[in-house]
């Protein structure tokens, strides 16, 4: 990545880590440099815009910190992947959001069981202690399969209703799978917390144990308004934006 020496101003009024932080937000912008380049290092940013140490720490912390440029250790400054858009109480699947940011979704099944329901998935399901729910666990990917989400979905679904390991593996999206078998999504309910990584969630979503992640639990509801998936997604903090949508009331 080469950041061209043009901008700074000694004699604005806009400190000289706000220029750089600025120069280097523009070619991002302007595509000049792209998700995954490696930007300069400390020293060549210094020889290249006659700055202070400080002045180029003070930038690249701050463009971390925003999202716009990330760290790997013993690797560099990379600039970051775009965070994928997401609208929390939207009823929008993983594999629509993905495909609305213009990504391509994947999923890897990671088990199918059925099995008696506890604690939290009846208080979601509306159901007694020991009903039988099916689970479906997966790892949902983007693009070359880097995975941005572990998922595990608890389904009450209509007697006479299965789900197979083949269905699973040729559908992406379950709700679409669903909707072949008649069962049509209309609302959401969705929680979000905040949550740093387990030793298996790091292996899963390629992370470091310790960094963050966003649980976002949901219970999903038939056109009957029957509570069908009670879903707890493990997402990765560094590649999703949320936004909440709220109307006048």
């Amino acid at each position: 990545m080469k950041i061209v020496p043009l901008g700074i101003d000694r004699n604005a009024p806009e400190p000289l880590y706000y220029q750089l932080k600025q120069i280097i937000l523009n070619q991002i912008s302007q595509g000049i440099v792209k998700p995954g380049d490696l930007i300069p290092a400390e020293r060549e940013l210094i020889e290249i815009h006659q700055v202070s140490r400080m002045t180029v720490r003070l930038a690249i912390q701050e463009l971390v910190q925003e999202g716009y440029l990330v760290r790997q250790q013993g690797k560099g400054t990379f600039v970051a992947q775009p965070k994928i858009r997401r609208v929390i109480g939207e009823l929008r699947s993983f594999s629509e959001d993905m495909s609305f940011s213009g990504r391509k979704p994947g999923s890897t099944l990671l088990d199918l069981r059925f099995e008696h329901a506890v604690g939290q998935v009846c208080q979601a399901l509306k159901i007694g202690e020991g009903e039988m729910v099916w689970v479906v666990e997966r790892l949902r990917t983007v693009d070359n399969g880097e995975p941005l989400s572990y998922n595990q979905s608890f389904l009450k679904l209509p007697e006479g209703t299965s789900l197979t390991i083949e269905e699973l593996k040729q559908e992406v999206s379950l709700w679409a799978l669903l909707a072949r078998k008649g069962i049509h999504l209309t609302d959401v309910e969705e929680t979000v917390q905040a949550i740093v990584a387990s030793r298996r969630q790091a292996e899963l979503l390629k992370v470091n144990v310790g960094d963050p992640l966003l649980v976002i639990e949901g219970v999903t509801y038939s056109e009957q308004g029957v509570p069908i998936e009670y879903s707890h997604n493990v997402n990765r903090a560094d590649r999703f934006k949320y936004f909440v949508k709220k109307a006048h009331q």
